[in-house]
């Protein structure tokens, strides 16, 4: 290699993939790993949240004692000194003692040793879960007429003629619009046991026929059948669900994709999950990276302030801390 032709390909080295041959270019790409697929997807992307807000008062299944709470947490700035409530006026920072009675709350992951000890716990679910294709069929008509109505593979067959085959390793939502009755426990969870669900013959088809990751719905149990026979088998041959799902009428049935998050609690039987869907660009609802502020936060001018009845903190003063400084500075 002569020296002209040397000092040539350091130049365009120094200058950026702009300038390289295509080849080079293309390997810069390649290098670059995901980031591209960012940037030409999910930079322009709606983003929906499909999870419920929590709160001390959450409807639960009616099974569960009403024992959760929320309360300001302790701790203590100096070793010496006794455990106190962290307050804002005092330590410049608060932190929150959640206290729940079940860990099936809100909307939630279930792992199959909610029912079965030999099938995975939480911590135990496999990282591969974050990021699927997300399908959603809508029973919320056939629940208008019967809120009782369980998902059927009728239901399932004529969203596939309308769409195509279910994709494997895919979520499927069930939308029923249920999450409109939260957090009212009494209509959510009505005492005469009626709530719209997923028939088992509907679950055996989607999982075995069509090989589904898994399932959600909206209400807090899958079907409303004397035994829980979707669940018990849902459960009992390994296979998970997403319960107490949230705004799937704001997803569209195809072309979106589902982000799942939960903590790994050691061998927990249950998990406080957040579900995103991830929407083509052209959908109507959610919001695109950049259209709010993400960092920094914005600055509220309202408070939280800790309401002692209700044991939660409210946003119900007006800011009196300035942006940037600490109180006890």
């Amino acid at each position: 290699m002569d020296r002209r032709h040397l000092l040539k390909l350091t130049s365009l080295a120094v200058a950026g993939s702009a300038t390289l041959p295509a080849a080079v270019s293309a390997k810069a790409k390649r290098a670059a790993g995901l980031w591209g697929v960012w940037d030409q997807a999910f930079a322009q992307a709606r983003f929906v949240n499909l999870s419920h807000v929590l709160e001390p008062d959450s409807p639960v299944w009616k099974g569960f004692p009403p024992t959760t709470r929320f309360a300001q947490g302790t701790g203590r700035l100096d070793e010496a000194a006794p455990y106190a409530p962290f307050t804002y006026e005092k330590t410049g920072l608060e932190t929150t003692a959640y206290t729940f009675a079940t860990d099936q709350f809100g909307t939630q992951l279930d792992p199959p040793a909610h029912w079965h000890p030999c099938f995975a716990a939480i911590d135990e679910l496999p990282p591969t879960l974050a990021l699927r294709k997300l399908a959603v069929i809508s029973i919320a008509e056939q629940v208008k007429a019967d809120v009782n109505h369980q998902l059927t593979v009728a239901d399932v067959r004529a969203w596939e003629r309308r769409h195509g085959r279910v994709p494997a390793g895919a979520v499927m939502m069930v939308r029923s619009d249920w999450h409109k009755r939260w957090p009212d426990a009494k209509r959510f969870q009505p005492a005469d046991g009626k709530f719209p669900g997923v028939s088992l013959q509907a679950l055996k088809f989607l999982h075995l026929e069509r090989q589904i990751l898994l399932h959600g719905h909206e209400p807090l149990d899958t079907d409303s059948t004397p035994t829980l026979a979707s669940e018990d088998w849902l459960m009992a041959n390994g296979y998970m669900q997403a319960e107490g799902v949230a705004h799937l009428d704001q997803v569209p049935e195809t072309g979106a994709l589902v982000a799942i998050g939960f903590p790994r609690l050691k061998g927990g039987t249950g998990g406080f999950a957040s579900f995103t869907a991830i929407c083509p660009p052209e959908w109507s609802h959610g919001t695109r990276p950049g259209e709010v502020p993400e960092a920094p936060l914005p600055f509220n001018e309202k408070r939280l302030v800790w309401n002692e009845a209700k044991g939660l903190r409210e946003r119900t003063a007006a800011c009196d801390k300035p942006k940037g400084k600490q109180s006890f500075n």
